[in-house]
């Protein structure tokens, strides 16, 4: 049950960040000869951190974890269907480069890159992303993606429904702030007030 609980909170970060998509429509402008949307992987970060972790099958919120978590259960049997679907499509190959890339590679690359996008650009993993495969990564990598947050959708509704949770989970409760230091002088806590 532990792996479902884990499964289930980083879904709330796939439901948070498929909201913030759905209202933050791209901005289209032409740039280096591209059509290009300037805010596309910053909505797209939001999102690929917590589909990574339920791609990795090592991370406690594992989607193929939680599915196992979740066998015999009522419905599992679509979500398992929709979970093979999108494994045969990721085992696929597609024609970049002058050579044949799986879609998992590419997913891979562009969840890395999507992750760890920098605004300031010190990482670049965006850059070269698009310098091995091209612009055509960008648009498999975010379709990849979407169909991947729509199977964990899945997997987390049945999940919240053998757990008797709700399919939205509430927010945890806040963390109090610690205890004062003892060693620490009475001053100090004073002057930061």
């Amino acid at each position: 049950m532990e792996v479902l609980r884990s499964f289930r909170r980083n879904a709330v970060h796939v439901r948070k960040a498929l909201e913030f998509m759905a209202q933050e429509p791209g901005h289209v402008g032409v740039e280096r000869g591209y059509l290009q949307d300037a805010g596309l992987m910053e909505r797209y970060k939001r999102l690929s951190i917590p589909v990574r972790r339920a791609l990795n099958p090592t991370d406690r919120a594992s989607f193929a974890q939680a599915l196992k978590g979740l066998t015999g259960t009522d419905g599992v049997g679509q979500i398992t269907a929709a979970w093979q679907g999108l494994q045969a499509e990721l085992d696929s190959t597609v024609g970049l480069g002058g050579g044949k890339v799986p879609r998992r590679q590419i997913l891979s690359d562009w969840l890395d890159a999507a992750a760890f996008y920098d605004k300031l650009e010190r990482d670049r993993a965006y850059d070269r992303l698009i310098d091995q495969w091209g612009k055509a990564a960008e648009g498999i990598g975010a379709q990849l993606t979407e169909q991947a947050a729509e199977v964990i959708i899945q997997l987390d509704e049945a999940a919240a429904a053998v757990l008797g949770e709700p399919v939205i989970l509430p927010p945890p409760p806040k963390t109090p702030p610690p205890p004062p230091d003892p060693d620490e002088k009475w001053w100090k806590r004073l002057l930061r007030i």
